[in-house]
């Protein structure tokens, strides 16, 4: 990630406060954020770098399910005492303003004592949520997971201890059923060849639909859709208690639904691994 902004902090008290007072050493290893550089006085206690994850970055202050994947980096710090989470917030709210990012929103609890924020400035996100004299900083440079793996066990695997989750094609249904069609056999095979050779992995089977229906129905439909791959799995040795369903509908689109191709891309198994 290219350095983006620092901050411009508007207290003046806060820079004199930090003069004072000696700034406990950053956790080793760990290094100042490349798109927001800390609020002065405050230490670095974890931060966790990644090529490519995913982080909840919500719009709205109801929604939480919004994910955004990309190259990630997440810093905790822990501030003098003094500063309130309101400070930490505001401070960060402006310096993002000022660096042209689009806050979409901004939300207060119990009279400034936590602060919840989201902006965006594409394709960088950034989520922070403060609480005490400790502020949670997530970025994420949004971008497309370039395609190394394989579509086999192996590779899925690899994506899998890579990310946490693999999307799988080529699982099929009979149209506005839950019958897994004959061609999916060689897509089940290769779930089923991974589950075999990871045997300590319980994992999240998630159906998901293309709009083409009601979203009433294709959440059922992709529940149960997820339920077929199960018994698929379950049949053929792999333990049931490993396996959890869901089904998210047409809810989690990964591409836009205005042609075939996009809507194949959505209809599809996703594993998600839970431990």
């Amino acid at each position: 990630m290219r350095p983006l902004l620092l901050f411009s902090f508007i207290a003046a008290s806060s820079l004199v406060a930090s003069a004072q007072a000696p700034v406990p050493p950053d956790k080793p290893g760990c290094s100042e954020s490349k798109v927001v550089t800390r609020m002065p006085g405050c230490s670095i206690t974890r931060c966790e770098r990644k090529d490519f994850a995913s982080a909840p970055m919500p719009r709205t202050k109801t929604e939480k399910t919004h994910q955004v994947e990309g190259e990630l980096e997440h810093t905790i710090y822990r501030c003098p005492a003094g500063k309130s989470p309101l400070e930490l917030g505001r401070n960060t709210e402006a310096a993002l303003k000022n660096a042209g990012f689009d806050i979409l929103y901004t939300d207060v609890y119990s009279g400034g004592a936590r602060f919840y924020m989201t902006a965006q400035k594409a394709p960088y996100w950034v989520n922070l949520a403060v609480l005490s004299d400790a502020y949670d900083l997530t970025v994420v440079k949004e971008k497309q997971m370039e395609q190394v793996m394989k579509a086999n066990a192996e590779g899925w695997a690899d994506q899998v201890n890579q990310t946490g989750r693999v999307s799988v094609y080529g699982i099929n249904f009979d149209t506005g059923k839950a019958t897994i069609r004959p061609d999916s056999e060689p897509a089940l095979n290769e779930v089923l060849k991974m589950l075999q050779a990871n045997p300590p992995w319980a994992m999240v089977v998630a159906g998901h639909t293309d709009n083409v229906g009601t979203a009433e129905m294709n959440l059922t439909l992709s529940r149960q859709r997820a339920e077929a791959v199960i018994a698929w799995l379950t049949g053929r040795g792999i333990d049931k208690a490993r396996l959890v369903p869901a089904g998210f509908g047409d809810t989690r689109p990964v591409a836009p639904n205005t042609d075939e191709t996009g809507r194949g891309k959505n209809r599809r198994v996703d594993l998600v691994k839970l431990y």
